[in-house]
């Protein structure tokens, strides 16, 4: 072979090399391109800023799954959706149209359950690029297993309800108190962990949290313990409890409203 042919042959092969390097570089590019997923298990209230303030995500939008026979009701939703209006510096608060998943099959069902199925269901998560928060609200069709509690704040951007127990203990005034009541309580209370109450992501301003969890020391209070379980509701008045002064400092306190 003559030195010209070696080195047009020379030649050739550099080329290919540098258009081999040149798809695998812009293959790299675009994945360098890709969104960033906010770390969504966390514990409860380690986001509480990202809730409260505008200050990145100037919108919240809530995905919702229920198992079958366990759809929230309108009211229900409605109330938690104001909730979150009057609390957090939010442009805009959307819940999704409710999605039927299946049934796991279980009369009750753990947290480590619960974050499972969370893997299996959600389909919206946070870009850490964006400017929307992005929550998972899932009602179950069983009981928790710690008994009468009706729903969990379970990690940084997911809450949980136990629908057979709502089921169970509603009913039609003043026997009973009503879904849409008890699902308007719960809802507002388990979101309240996740914006940092009590004392979990929203500092106190003052010292008001019980000993041993994340509630208020105050009577009446959306955040006293036991309104997350069925004892609270055996002697429910039939109105939505409010969160008390104390609480809302400690939100306003950490950017909320």
């Amino acid at each position: 072979m003559t030195l010209f042919k070696r080195l047009a042959l020379f030649l050739v092969c550099c080329s290919l090399v540098v258009v081999t390097i040149s798809c695998s570089d812009s293959s790299t590019g675009s994945n360098e391109t890709s969104q960033t997923q906010l770390d969504s298990k966390k514990g409860p209230g380690q986001s509480a800023e990202l809730f409260l303030n505008g200050d990145q995500y100037t919108s919240l939008e809530v995905e919702i799954d229920y198992m079958p026979g366990h759809k929230p009701t309108t009211d229900g939703l409605n109330s938690a959706k104001t909730f979150l209006e009057e609390r957090l510096h939010k442009q805009t608060v959307t819940f999704s149209t409710p999605t039927e998943v299946p049934s796991a099959g279980q009369s009750s069902y753990t947290s480590s359950d619960v974050r499972n199925l969370e893997d299996q269901y959600r389909d919206q998560f946070t870009s850490t690029d964006g400017n929307t928060l992005h929550v998972y609200f899932l009602v179950l069709d069983g009981e928790y297993s710690q008994s009468n509690v009706l729903g969990i704040a379970y990690w940084n951007t997911s809450v949980a309800f136990f629908g057979k127990t709502i089921e169970d203990i509603s009913g039609t005034p003043p026997a009973a108190p009503s879904e849409e009541k008890i699902e308007s309580t719960v809802f507002r209370h388990e979101f309240a962990h996740n914006m940092g109450l009590v004392d979990n992501g929203s500092p106190m301003q003052t010292d008001h949290k019980t000993s041993g969890s994340a509630h208020c020391t105050t009577d009446g209070c959306l955040m006293k313990p036991s309104v997350r379980t069925t004892d609270f509701f055996s002697n429910f008045s039939g109105s939505v409890p409010p969160l008390d002064d104390l609480c809302i400092n400690d939100l306003q306190a950490n950017g909320g409203k």
